[in-house]
């Protein structure tokens, strides 16, 4: 963050760009501020401070008290997160608080309670609806995959990781001369000196506080219906997509064994349908980090089936029967490019069409009331 010049801050007397708050007494308070400057083109929030200069005098039980409520309403009660950057100065013998709230990547934002908020000089407004129309407009020609991550750079690329991946795909070294980040921004995998969400979902560090996208809920049950409350087996995975199919793949087949050794008549599905399914799941899913998606790949493991839900319906263009005729979808397309480098992935659209003439006991069901994307696949 850069130094503050409070003096010129006053001067300027942009009630846009720049809010004067005595004191913080209450977090919601603060999240509409949040909300309506970072659906704008960003700007400060100055605590301690009125518009003339004037200091409230704030103690350090202030300060802190104000810190707290700066990350309950940054992570808590804006959504999606944002990620301010916080500076505590010294001005005429009193110390304030100076939060720099950025431009939002993924508007529009929301209060927790769903206010859609706009800033018009001092006032906060709610959004209209041509206003919110067109920022969904523009939120949509960014593809998920693409969508920078606030608060990450490229020390969150885990390059033990990243290195050999490079080697192998473009049969020379890492470069050592050109900065890390360059290679990502020519990659696709990163923007403005920020990591994106492919970036993240190929080659992050986990865990991390500011992505949590990247998850799989695992359960299996005894029997073939979830009606027996006890599991066989039960987990959370997090990671980048080739950890998250490794672990959900293991999960899978572990549990299908577990059943087929207390069941000796049920049959083993193929490998290469479950892998080809969890890549699709994991690669074609929607990625939007908003209020619109619910963040978690989910795997469900019966005696007899495996169910595998992801988030993110089929779009308007495209149906189960154009998907089994060999139609393609590119909802993650720079995904797809380099995850078929790391995983045994047949690509967009035809590795599923395939699979499904192969193996007869495949259901999808598209659900767009839940934005939801189910394949049920079945014991043979």
């Amino acid at each position: 963050m850069n130094p503050i010049n409070i003096e010129e801050i006053l001067q300027k007397n942009d009630h846009d760009q720049f809010t004067f708050i005595d004191r913080i007494e209450d977090p919601y308070q603060l999240c509409e501020q949040m909300v309506a400057i970072a659906n704008g083109n960003g700007g400060l929030v100055v605590i301690g401070l009125n518009a003339s200069g004037e200091s409230s005098q704030l103690n350090q039980n202030d300060i802190v008290s104000a810190m707290r409520m700066i990350t309950q309403a940054s992570f808590e009660l804006v959504q999606p997160s944002i990620f301010p950057k916080t500076q505590i100065i010294d001005y005429k013998d009193a110390k304030s608080i100076v939060i720099e709230i950025p431009s939002g990547y993924q508007k529009p934002y929301c209060t927790v309670s769903g206010r859609f908020l706009t800033k018009k000089d001092s006032d906060i407004q709610e959004m209209g609806l041509d206003d919110l129309r067109a920022l969904f407009q523009e939120k949509m020609v960014t593809q998920a995959d693409q969508m920078i991550i606030e608060g990450l750079d490229q020390e969150q690329i885990d390059i033990d990781i990243f290195k050999p991946f490079f080697q192998k795909k473009y049969q020379v070294d890492l470069p050592d001369h050109i900065p890390l980040m360059t290679i990502l921004e020519s990659m696709k995998l990163a923007s403005n000196g920020r990591i994106n969400t492919t970036g993240m979902l190929l080659f992050g560090v986990y865990p991390t506080e500011e992505f949590a996208l990247s998850q799989i809920i695992a359960m299996a049950f005894f029997g073939n219906d979830t009606s027996v409350l006890e599991y066989r087996d039960s987990e959370t995975f997090e990671g980048t997509i080739p950890q998250l199919f490794k672990n959900g793949f293991d999960f899978i087949v572990r549990n299908l064994t577990a059943a087929q050794e207390e069941n000796e008549g049920l049959n083993d599905i193929p490998e290469n349908i479950i892998q080809e399914i969890l890549i699709n799941a994991l690669v074609h899913r929607s990625y939007y980090m908003d209020y619109f998606t619910s963040g978690n790949t989910v795997l469900s493991v019966f005696d007899d089936r495996v169910e595998i839900e992801s988030p993110g319906a089929l779009p308007e263009n495209l149906s189960i029967k154009t998907i089994q005729s060999g139609a393609a979808f590119q909802r993650n397309p720079t995904i797809a490019k380099y995850i078929i480098d790391m995983l045994p992935f047949r690509g967009i659209g035809l590795g599923l069409s395939a699979i499904v003439a192969d193996y007869p006991g495949i259901e999808m069901i598209d659900e767009p009331d839940s934005d939801q994307f189910k394949v049920i696949i079945k014991r043979p």
